[in-house]
């Protein structure tokens, strides 16, 4: 049983440890994926809380979830979207927050790679900045968030080669934009 499942069902029975483990371990990558749609900070942040919130209160009548990542993120997309959709705002581009770590051996060296890494991160930046909301979305479920192609389909309420499609064009397009 994986690491997440364990919590799940720790949580389940009332562990409050295990569920702080929980909210410890997806705060972030829920904070960075709702950021990619909705550049209000605060109603993020309300939707992750309301999100733990309500499984904490429901502990005792939760279903059993194998894949505890993906219902989380399907569930923190639902809640997001429809309090989005309650305020009638339009989705806002999206803020990118990268997380870069070096490991190198002198100082110099890992400065020159920081560098290299923060420019490359602001070129990426930029070029996926120019890709659709919902290539944008898959992309960051893909490769930021290590989902399935079937789950992001689940996710997004999309076909699998729906997804195969958008994450596709938007490597095709991201190569394009890179090269020049």
């Amino acid at each position: 049983m994986s690491e997440d499942r364990v919590l799940w069902e720790s949580v389940k029975k009332g562990n409050e440890l295990a569920f702080s483990s929980l909210f410890k371990k997806f705060i972030n990558p829920l904070y960075n994926y709702g950021m990619h749609f909705y550049a209000d900070r605060d109603l993020v942040k309300d939707c992750i809380q309301e999100l733990f919130t309500s499984i904490w209160l429901k502990k005792e009548s939760l279903s059993d979830v194998t894949q505890v990542k993906f219902y989380l993120f399907k569930s923190f997309r639902n809640l997001l979207f429809a309090k989005i959709s309650a305020s009638k705002q339009l989705i806002h581009p999206d803020v990118w927050e990268d997380d870069c770590g070096d490991v190198d051996d002198t100082r110099e060296s890992a400065w020159i790679h920081e560098e290299e890494t923060v420019e490359n991160s602001k070129l990426l930046q930029l070029a996926i900045q120019g890709l659709t909301r919902r290539q944008r979305e898959a992309v960051i479920l893909r490769f930021y968030n290590n989902l399935e192609s079937k789950q992001i389909a689940e996710v997004m309420g999309v076909s699998v080669e729906a997804v195969h499609n958008l994450v596709s064009k938007a490597i095709q397009l991201l190569r394009v934009k890179l090269r020049r």
